[in-house]
């Protein structure tokens, strides 16, 4: 939407080294034409306030044109965009010039045609078709960098926050280790748009995982065949209000290529991590998940039928300092928070929570299933209850079909023809065994650089406990079985230990994983209860530390799963607690047999095994017990 136009001869000072860039860039016809200048001032259509916005510009040539002052937030993918802060200036040939413009899926997106013959102002409206943040909803993208491997540009937290506005993002989640890290939002965020600098921890073998909200940078951020996965979350989840995000699980169908990417970023160790609760979240939505235009659901819906509650997360693993990058928050998470006050530490919780959505433009701005919201739960006595629900979608661009997902069958359709942008329709459905329901919609692809092959979102579950069962398929389990075994054999096959310690770890964690999915493919870890993770705390004092320091860890009761069903209590479990440096090499041992359920404390006086101190630096107290692994990191200065 136009909402003026006017044409004047105006006097504009350009920036002599960046209009030669340009004239150089351009194709021999474009700077043989004659040229003026086009400046453009986009603003909310009803308020009238300048808007940040995504922008295309299209000259008579069909060649791309970019404004001045702004080659760092120039890409050259999806046919070619910028941002900009709400107003901008271009050169471009005289004659017509169409404009693109986009904020967002709250907000309709704009093409507007102009005829420039002489240095020309437009103002550009763009309409807004609901506010998600009335109804509680707030949008992130769970995996960003600004600062990736054979980037083009240098950017900072600033200009993230200028890309992540117009957006419409609230968070921005920027996994770029220790770029800019403070341990809390960037001092560029506002209330309606926070950049975290966070971490993504790149395991070849093993997965990477989305660290989001730490206070400090777990170490180390990659690696090959050590450390775990496992040692990773726990060190992360250790840090208040911190989750642990399967960052594009299926980034590959070549399962054995651990040496490059795109197999080394496979999520080999999800199924693992998923028993003791180590992932709060899965991205389903992944401009590097290889299925399904990077929509890839196979995975996450295995592991829901396992009994696990993991979120839906969306990260497009955008690299805005890459010219070949495609825009963050195209695919993005919706969370709902209840609080009044918002931050980041809200945002996190309600997404481990499982209060989200994710989506790539349609917005479900309502999904119940017998009163409870996706994340909750909903308990009944006995098989065959009848639910029902409801289900609300609002979308700039036309929907043709909602479906209602239970256990991951579709057990609901709603075909719409022809399609709709609004839609609010109430279902119902059976249940005969506990049962985990969600809904997904799907429509034709359409609109600017919308990624996937089509239009989709996808609701986290409501959890429906019967008889306080566990949600089990067992085929589903039986695969994962199979899944830990091939990472077994690859590990076998592939990997490489420093010490025999190490490795000896590594296989007797995959050995009892298999074990585990073993067990519930024949139903004996069937109670709801038997997957909730024991506590495990492992704190030191003084931290940093001189001569020595008091290591205080807390140990659980082991659960031993019943054949009949359930599970009980053993009154001691088998613990190890060790002394690691930063390399993952084994310095000190301090426990490795049975203890009693309860707190437990040593005291290290900074030597290894032979009697040496060990020289000033990090170092890491790893606890095992009862399934769970919880590292505590320690600084010695001498």
């Amino acid at each position: 939407m136009r909402l003026a136009i006017r044409t004047e001869r105006v006097s504009v000072f350009v920036a002599g080294a960046a209009f030669a860039a340009a004239a150089v860039a351009a194709p021999q016809h474009l700077q043989a034409a004659s040229t003026a200048v086009l400046h453009c001032t986009i603003v909310d259509a009803t308020t009238l306030a300048p808007l940040a916005a995504r922008c295309r510009m299209i000259d008579r040539f069909q060649s791309n044109r970019y404004p001045f002052f702004m080659t760092s937030f120039y890409h050259a993918a999806a046919g070619g965009y910028f941002y900009s802060n709400g107003s901008f200036s271009c050169v471009v040939p005289t004659g017509p010039v169409v404009l693109t413009a986009k904020h967002g899926c709250e907000y309709r997106e704009t093409v507007d045609s102009v005829t420039v013959n002489a240095d020309t102002s437009i103002v550009v409206g763009l309409d807004r078709m609901i506010s998600m943040d009335s109804l509680g909803w707030y949008c992130g993208d769970t995996h960003v960098h600004i600062d990736h491997s054979g980037g083009s540009y240098v950017l900072d937290p600033n200009a993230a926050h200028l890309m992540a506005n117009a957006e419409g993002l609230f968070i921005a989640n920027c996994l770029d280790n220790s770029y800019y890290f403070t341990g809390g939002a960037a001092s560029c965020s506002t209330p309606d748009c926070y950049v975290y600098m966070s971490e993504e921890m790149r395991s070849a073998s093993y997965g990477h995982l989305g660290l989001l909200g730490l206070h400090a940078i777990v170490e180390p951020v990659s690696s090959s065949w050590w450390p775990m996965s496992m040692d990773v979350a726990d060190s992360a989840h250790a840090q208040r209000g911190a989750i642990v995000i399967a960052a594009h699980p299926v980034s590959s169908d070549d399962y054995a290529q651990v040496e490059s990417w795109p197999g080394d970023g496979i999520a080999r160790e999800l199924a693992v991590d998923c028993i003791a609760h180590r992932i709060d979240a899965v991205d389903i939505l992944s401009y590097s998940n290889c299925h399904q235009g990077g929509i890839e659901l196979d995975t996450w819906y295995r592991l829901l039928n396992c009994g696990f509650r993991l979120s839906a997360s969306a990260g497009t693993d955008a690299a805005m300092n890459r010219l070949d990058s495609g825009p963050l928050g195209a695919f993005r998470t919706y969370v709902r928070i209840a609080d009044e006050v918002t931050s980041p530490t809200h945002w996190f919780a309600a997404l481990a929570a499982g209060h989200s959505f994710v989506t790539n433009g349609p917005l479900i701005t309502r999904f119940e299933v017998d009163g409870r919201s996706s994340g909750d739960s909903c308990s009944f006595a006995e098989p065959g209850a009848v639910l029902t629900g409801r289900i609300s979608v609002r979308s700039v661009y036309p929907v043709d079909r909602i479906e209602v997902v239970r256990n991951g069958d579709v057990v609901v359709t709603v075909s719409l023809d022809p399609p709709r942008g609004a839609v609010d329709t109430s279902f119902s459905c059976s249940i005969f065994e506990s049962s985990w329901v969600a809904a997904r919609v799907h429509g034709p692809k359409r609109g600017w650089i919308t990624p996937g092959d089509y239009l989709f979102a996808h609701t986290s579950p409501v959890y429906c406990v019967v008889h306080g069962r566990r949600i089990l398929d067992r085929d589903d389990a039986a695969l994962l079985e199979q899944n830990v075994g091939a990472l077994e054999l690859l590990a076998g096959e592939k990997g490489a230990w420093p010490d025999t310690i190490q490795s000896s770890r590594v296989f007797r964690e995959l050995a009892a994983a298999r074990s585990w999915y073993d067990a519930l493919a024949v139903g004996v870890v069937a109670d709801v209860r038997s997957a909730t993770p024991p506590a495990l705390r492992c704190e030191n004092a003084p931290n940093p530390f001189g001569g020595g320091t008091e290591i205080l860890f807390q140990v659980p009761g082991a659960r031993e799963a019943r054949p009949s069903g359930g599970s009980r209590l053993l009154a001691s479990a088998p613990v190890t607690l060790a002394i690691y440096d930063v390399s993952g090499r084994l310095l000190r041992r301090f426990v490795e047999a049975p203890l009693p359920a309860g707190t437990h404390r040593v005291r290290w006086d900074g030597r290894d095994e032979r009697g040496r101190e060990v020289a000033s630096g990090i170092y890491f107290a790893r606890l095992s017990a009862g399934g769970r692994i919880f590292s505590r990191k320690m600084i010695r200065i001498r």
